[in-house]
């Protein structure tokens, strides 16, 4: 019974096909016929010489050869396209798609040729649901049938598990038999047009899965195989449907690519062979590499290679060694120059790019570098790093579209010397001495002897590099020059700065300063020796001129930086700027003023980081240290800002000019702390003297930049006296409005009768604060003028209170005592004083606001002695208090009258002063 069951199975399998196979051979029939068909009209029509009126958009078709290995491109009426064996491609894609149109073969037959290139017609929903969807929902149709009838099996339990995985086998060898002899047959030709509704393709595609599927459960559903062979068998099937997609389309190789990929990972056993994997994963990525490039399918190229880079890292994290690692590293390293730059860039200068191959090397320098993390960087791994950062060099001296990689080889040493724990190592060794003459005046443990060996073979190799290869023939073009001159200029200048840190860990040294300075010397000398070699014709001649210039400057600031303490790095970075400054004024080098630019930001930062850039923050040494580290950096940015300016003014102008505005201004602030607090900058307090210096100085401060923005045209200037001038006045009115206030706080005022504290604080920054309102802000932001003369009137009024407030104060807290009346009648006195005074200097220098805040103040006067003095007063002080408003009100009245309203008519207006003429005309309207 169970035969004639397994009988009942193989003819449900075999009628289906049986059926496919009759309905193929059928439109195989009804195609060759209409060729035939075509070909006879074709003739005729030549020798009737009706062939001139064929319309070309729509020639004959012509059956492929059955034999053609470019079944995966089917042929139509389209122009097709073949490889240009040979000839790299000049694309910047790795020559992955190095391809030329060829004439179709209707046009070859008969000789004509096309006026324009026929469009290939637009696929209908008829088409792509009958020709398209059919054939891949068949072929999905087939494998799921394979599984159904695989599970009806076993759930019957009809075959033994050897049956069933011979089934299986047998079921996708038939499916493979299938595609091949539809491939090779011409009966499908005329079908098989649509790209994607390969059949052929499909058929195949479904054998492979079936074969995956029926190895896999031969090995882990029921131990019919064991792990070694299951391995073998699968890997075997991969690179299988990979080569088969050679002949039956791409879209087969990355079901190729993807199970060879993913065997490892369907194997499990006890004792994992990471060689074995290895050596597996090396030949899976030379047959994909290999393929992709016979093929030009540059998809299949990066997705190995990803692949390939992602299991490294995973063998790296799974425990692999060292020398494991490194092997495999530099295995990968080796195919992918030999297949995507050697290959590739055999036949051809071109200078563009090839970000592919860039892309992929650049991966397994950062697969070295985690290599040497992993194995706590052990001497193989250190030595994998550095064979594989000599294969990036030579690649990219070779070839230019990979120049590149030296910028990758640089960032590979940076990397490897960053991560390296030499200090760490050293101190757990013991120190051995080699008998030589380095060792003997130097002597040094092994650990940071090697750093530095690795070091400086690696910074020696960059240089040596970029030095070969742009006093080489050919001459290199923009791509490659620039990326050899920034690899040799900016890596050894970062390589030393990588090894003080990691060495020292920022602390002064005078060997890694004169390391730093002879890099320096070494890139001045580069520098002269390329700029003698400019040619006025060639911008690209300045290109390295330029690099190693900014190298040098890097070197020297670096120097100075290494030399002296870790807190005068502003001020080291600053003199380089200055020194840019000074060289491009006597050698117009463009790279310099960008220099001053960068160094200027980074000078930012590093305030940003930490504002206390000195290194003593409290105690007597405290004003030198503030002055040499903010000093000095604004005198020089200062300076420097000039010298560029002689040349053009541009951004890098700007940056100078900022710079230097802002180490002024923290200068200042810094100084003003250190006086209050008598050098402890870490005081967490403030005073009032703190905070009315600090406001005294922003007021300044807007007044000299908005000086210098009228003389010298800059957006520094004028943006900085706005923002000047806004600090100003928040300080103003939050600081010694309310945190730092004598009435408020109850602090002791120091200082005597006149010459205290609140004269300082109050006094100084109102006739800074007038003099700033009299001057239009740059931005023509009137809101702000206004608003810096009210708080200029705010701070005198307070000034003067507050001062006869501690006149008559019997205690230091100001807020307590009593208000008596000879004190009150001293507040009229003043507001009236104060007032008059305002108005003189209105009416002298003609400005309408100062004659508005007397008249203000007067106001407030007369309201104080009606309201206030009225009833408090008692005795002379009350008499007095309204005899002196009102002889001031009269003087007032006269000064307004004969001065602004004065003028007799008639025969009087001759003798009468001209009326207010600019900005004060309007003065009569009060």
């Amino acid at each position: 019974m169970d035969e004639w069951i397994a009988i009942g199975i193989i003819a449900l399998i075999a009628l289906p096909i049986m059926a496919i196979a009759a309905f193929v051979m059928s439109l195989g029939a009804r195609s060759r016929i209409r060729a035939l068909e075509s070909r006879l009209s074709l003739l005729e029509a030549r020798g009737s010489g009706a062939i001139a009126a064929m319309p070309f958009e729509t020639p004959p078709y012509i059956a492929p050869d059955p034999l053609s290995f470019e079944t995966d491109t089917p042929k139509t009426d389209t122009p097709k396209t073949v490889p240009a064996t040979g000839i790299p491609s000049d694309s910047g894609t790795g020559g992955f798609e190095s391809e030329e149109p060829a004439l179709p073969e209707w046009v070859e037959a008969t000789g004509v040729s096309p006026s324009k290139e026929p469009k290939r017609p637009k696929e209908s929903f008829e088409q792509k649901l009958g020709a398209r969807w059919a054939v891949w929902v068949g072929g999905l149709a087939l494998a799921l049938g394979a599984i159904f009838l695989v599970r009806f099996s076993i759930e019957a339990g009809l075959l033994g598990p050897g049956v069933r995985i011979a089934f299986g086998a047998l079921f996708s060898f038939v499916l493979l038999g299938l595609g091949e002899w539809l491939r090779r047959s011409d009966r499908v030709t005329s079908f098989s047009r649509i790209p994607a509704a390969n059949v052929p393709g499909v058929l195949t595609a479904a054998g492979t899965v079936g074969l995956f599927a029926t190895v896999y459960a031969a090995y882990a559903l029921y131990g019919l195989i064991g792990p070694t062979a299951a391995f073998i068998l699968l890997a075997v099937i991969g690179m299988g449907t990979m080569a088969a997609a050679g002949l039956h389309g791409a879209w087969l190789s990355g079901l190729g690519l993807v199970g060879s990929y993913v065997t490892p990972l369907l194997i499990s056993t006890d004792a994992p062979n990471i060689l074995a994997l290895m050596i597996y994963l090396i030949v899976v990525t030379a047959f994909a590499f290999a393929l992709a490039r016979l093929r030009l399918w540059r998809w299949l190229a990066i997705a190995a290679s990803v692949a390939a880079i992602l299991w490294g890292v995973g063998m790296l994290v799974g425990g692999a060694s060292a020398i494991e690692g490194g092997i495999y590293a530099i295995i990968l390293l080796t195919l992918t120059s030999i297949f995507l730059v050697v290959d590739v860039q055999r036949d051809t200068t071109t200078d563009r790019p090839d970000w592919f191959a860039i892309g992929v090397l650049a991966g397994l320098a950062a697969l070295l570098v985690l290599g040497a993390i992993a194995s706590h960087f052990t001497s193989a791994s250190i030595a994998a790093c550095l064979v594989g950062g000599a294969m990036l060099l030579l690649l990219s001296r070779r070839y230019d579209a990979v120049a590149f990689v030296a910028p990758v080889a640089a960032i590979e040493l940076i990397a490897l010397l960053y991560f390296w724990p030499a200090v760490s190592q050293a101190a757990v060794a013991p120190v051995t001495y080699i008998v030589d003459a380095l060792s003997i005046y130097f002597p040094l443990p092994d650990a940071i002897r090697m750093f530095g060996v690795v070091g400086l073979l690696g910074a020696a190799a960059l240089i040596a590099t970029a030095l070969t290869r742009l006093q080489a023939t050919p001459e290199a073009g923009p791509f490659a020059t620039t990326a050899q001159a920034a690899a040799a200029s900016a890596g050894p200048v970062i390589v030393a700065i990588v090894a003080y840190l990691r060495i020292t860990g920022f602390v002064s040294s005078i060997a890694f300063a004169a390391i730093a300075l002879a890099l320096a010397a070494l890139y001045a000398v580069l520098t002269e020796r390329f700029a003698r070699r400019e040619r006025p014709e060639s911008a690209l001649d300045q290109v390295p001129t330029g690099l190693f210039a900014a190298g040098a400057i890097a070197a020297s600031a670096s120097a100075l930086t290494m030399a002296l303490e870790g807190g005068m790095l502003t001020t080291a970075l600053a003199l380089a700027a200055l020194g840019a400054a000074w060289v491009q004024l006597r050698r117009p080098i463009g790279v310099l003023r960008y220099a001053v630019a960068v160094l200027a930001l980074l000078v930012l930062a590093r305030i940003a980081w930490d504002p206390y850039i000195f290194g003593v923050r409290a105690g007597g040494g405290v004003y030198l240290s503030v002055l040499i580290g903010y000093g000095i950096p604004a005198a020089a940015f200062a300076i420097a800002s000039v010298l560029l300016r002689r040349v053009r003014v541009d951004r890098s102008v700007f940056a100078a000019e900022a710079l230097a505005v802002i180490m002024a201004a923290l200068l200042v602030v810094f100084e003003i702390r250190a006086i209050v607090f008598g050098g402890d900058l870490l005081s967490p307090t403030t005073a009032l003297s703190e905070q009315g210096l600090t406001t005294a100085a922003a007021f300044a401060f807007s007044l000299g930049l908005s000086r210098l923005a009228q003389s010298r045209p800059s957006p520094v200037f004028g943006l900085g006296s706005v923002i000047a001038r806004v600090l100003g006045l928040l300080n103003a009115v939050i600081g010694l409005g309310f945190v730092a206030n004598p009435l408020f706080t109850g602090d002791a005022v120091g200082g005597g009768p006149v010459f205290n504290e609140i004269l300082l604080a109050y006094g100084l920054p109102a006739v800074l604060a007038g003099l700033v309102a009299l001057r239009t802000p740059p931005l023509r932001l009137r809101w702000l003028q206004a608003a810096t003369g009210v708080v200029a009137l705010i701070l005198a009024f307070a000034a003067v209170t507050l001062e006869i407030r501690f006149l008559f104060a019997t205690s230091p807290d100001l807020s307590w005592d009593p208000i008596g009346s000879a004190e009150s009648y001293t507040y009229s006195v003043a507001w009236l004083v104060l007032g008059i005074l305002l108005l003189a200097f209105g009416l002298v220098f003609q400005q309408r606001a100062a004659r508005l805040a007397s008249a203000l103040l007067i106001v407030v006067t007369v309201l104080k002695v009606f309201l206030i003095d009225m009833s408090n007063l008692e005795g002379v002080w009350r008499a007095l208090s309204f005899m002196g408003l009102g002889a001031v009100l009269i003087g007032i009245g006269l000064v307004y009258q004969r001065l602004l309203f004065g003028g007799a008519k008639g025969s009087d207006e001759a003798d009468q002063p001209p009326p207010e003429s600019g900005p004060t005309a309007d003065a009569g309207n009060v």
